[in-house]
């Protein structure tokens, strides 16, 4: 089946319950329901070569979901194959994969999380960072110091100030996850011709992410 004939029927299939004024919003899908059909179209959209179909399997899976169990069950055994998405060659194909996966709760999520963390699209780097934050749990304080200093340049002219998010969203999710607040932002400076926030902590980060520290003292 060709890119467009079960992108199409992935689409058609979801947007009556989900579509509004012509366009999918995830937060709707889950309206849909969860059929032989429907799993079995997540699965060949899964599997295609295309990259853009291969998202959408991806997003319908994920906005199909809403932490039932009678919803999560009849997706059980594409659960590898999402797994296997995880290293995919195209970045965004990866960062929908591991939101997906996140919802198997599978155990090595952690570990998948933390290979997020390196990935070279800052994007994905987010996504992972998202993950950790909304996990809430003090054992991730490690990895999100090190995020907070993050050290990655993005290779794409479009996603140049990426590092930037991802340095930010990382902060923000230790003040929350560590229940502190960091002072303000303090200076802004051009850094490689990228505009940089600089904290009045920062050499408390830069400190912080090379010792490992992950608590407050």
């Amino acid at each position: 089946m060709g890119r467009d004939d079960l992108y199409d029927l992935l689409t058609a299939r979801i947007a009556p319950f989900a579509s509004v004024d012509g366009a999918i919003h995830f937060d709707r899908i889950v309206r849909a329901p969860v059929d032989d059909e429907t799993v079995g179209l997540v699965a060949e959209g899964l599997v295609h070569p295309d990259p853009e179909t291969r998202r959408a399997a991806l997003f319908i899976f994920a906005g199909l979901q809403d932490e039932s169990r009678e919803r999560l069950e009849p997706f059980r055994p594409l659960e590898k194959r999402v797994r296997e998405l995880l290293i995919d060659d195209e970045a965004p194909v990866r960062c929908d994969a591991l939101m997906a996966y996140a919802y198997f709760d599978p155990a090595d999520l952690p570990a998948a999380v933390r290979e997020f963390l390196t990935d070279p699209w800052g994007r994905n780097r987010l996504q992972a960072v998202r993950i950790l934050e909304a996990e809430g749990s003090p054992r991730n304080l490690p990895s999100l110091l090190s995020m907070g200093v993050d050290p990655y340049h993005e290779e794409s002219p479009e996603d140049a100030r990426e590092w930037l998010v991802v340095r930010e969203a990382a902060r923000g999710a230790i003040e929350r996850v560590a229940e502190t607040r960091f002072p303000e932002t303090l200076v802004e400076e051009e850094v490689e011709g990228v505009a940089c926030l600089f904290h009045a902590w920062d050499p408390v980060w830069q400190w912080a992410a090379k010792c490992g520290i992950g608590h407050r003292g």
